[in-house]
């Protein structure tokens, strides 16, 4: 199954192109707009798409309101495009990501806990790195920055199906 992942932000978004079948990432940008999801979801035939859904979690700061709001707004927008396209359109909160990961809680910050988890569910021991390198790619070589939150929301739903 191939599957569009997406970390919205207020202006541009973590995204990749994920096919679970063969377990690799077939498009990522860390910061795109919908339209070019869009028409990287259409080029891969993508099945699917998870958004990963800004929620209210306490210790907000006043400053912070505004992108979270501006953030939410993306989300729903980006959503109704593809639900709009036909494409079955799934969210996840963060903290359903974090608990889906198994990385609630360690050392670091949230992002680096998901890029970890991320690695090491594509990492075989004595295999090739699972990120590589331009001459010899891994399954999630061209990740990066945001997209990393936009594969590990698609990796935690993907945990989540039976």
């Amino acid at each position: 199954m191939v599957i569009v992942g997406i970390d919205p932000g207020p202006v541009s978004h973590g995204a990749v192109i994920y096919d679970s079948r063969n377990r690799r990432v077939l498009w990522a940008d860390k910061a795109a707009d919908w339209r070019s999801i869009m028409d990287e979801s259409e080029a891969h035939n993508a099945e699917r798409c998870v958004v990963e859904r800004p929620a209210a979690m306490g210790g907000l700061q006043v400053g912070k309101v505004g992108h979270m709001l501006d953030t939410a707004w993306e989300a729903g927008r980006v959503a109704a495009h593809f639900q709009i396209a036909g494409l079955p359109v799934h969210e996840m909160t963060r903290r359903q990501v974090l608990r889906s990961l198994g990385v609630m809680s360690g050392t670091g910050s949230a992002d680096s806990r998901v890029r970890a988890a991320c690695i090491a569910d594509h990492q075989k021991p004595g295999g090739p790195p699972a990120v590589g390198r331009k001459a010899t790619p891994g399954p999630l070589f061209g990740v990066s920055s945001h997209a990393w939150q936009a594969l590990g929301a698609v990796l935690a739903w993907l945990e989540s199906q039976p």
